[in-house]
């Protein structure tokens, strides 16, 4: 239950975040003499026949915990998942996040994934070095991922 109710908290939290302005931040930080423009942080969907999984992970004083979100072409839920992590970094849980995601997605027998993290998509195809800390993490992934399974961005 504690686990459910930290889901729906994260994806509240990210909700309001996703409709944030980005310069939002910037602006608190400058004068207010300045002029910016703003730029929405918007969800785009994933083609019909395939779940698409947003995932974060974060850190505040070597404590970090990550989620991840399952959608549909509609933007209808499927699964949330959200975990405490414990003594680690933000980029550890959010590779464990991704992972979390794409287990319960291939349980569930999902088998076209949209993942919208570029850098994450050229680490499982081998396009670029992962960073050692990750490096057993994305492996995982790997091998959670059969030929079965489509992955895009």
């Amino acid at each position: 239950m504690a686990r459910l109710i930290s889901a729906k908290k994260s994806f509240a939290e990210w909700r309001t975040r996703s409709c944030i302005s980005v310069d939002d931040y910037s602006r608190r930080l400058s004068s207010p003499s300045v002029s910016h423009t703003n730029h929405l942080v918007r969800w785009f969907p994933p083609p019909p026949g395939t779940i698409k999984i947003n995932f974060d992970g974060s850190c505040i004083n070597s404590a970090a915990a990550g989620g991840f979100i399952l959608r549909d072409h509609m933007g209808r839920i499927i699964k949330v998942g959200a975990a405490n992590y414990g003594l680690t970094s933000s980029l550890i849980a959010e590779a464990r996040a991704l992972k979390d995601g794409i287990l319960l997605a291939v349980q569930a027998r999902y088998s076209r994934l949209s993942i919208d993290n570029l850098i994450v998509i050229q680490a499982l195809k081998g396009e670029c070095k992962v960073p050692w800390q990750i490096a057993h993490i994305i492996a995982d992934v790997k091998a959670i991922l059969h030929r079965d399974i489509q992955v895009s961005i």
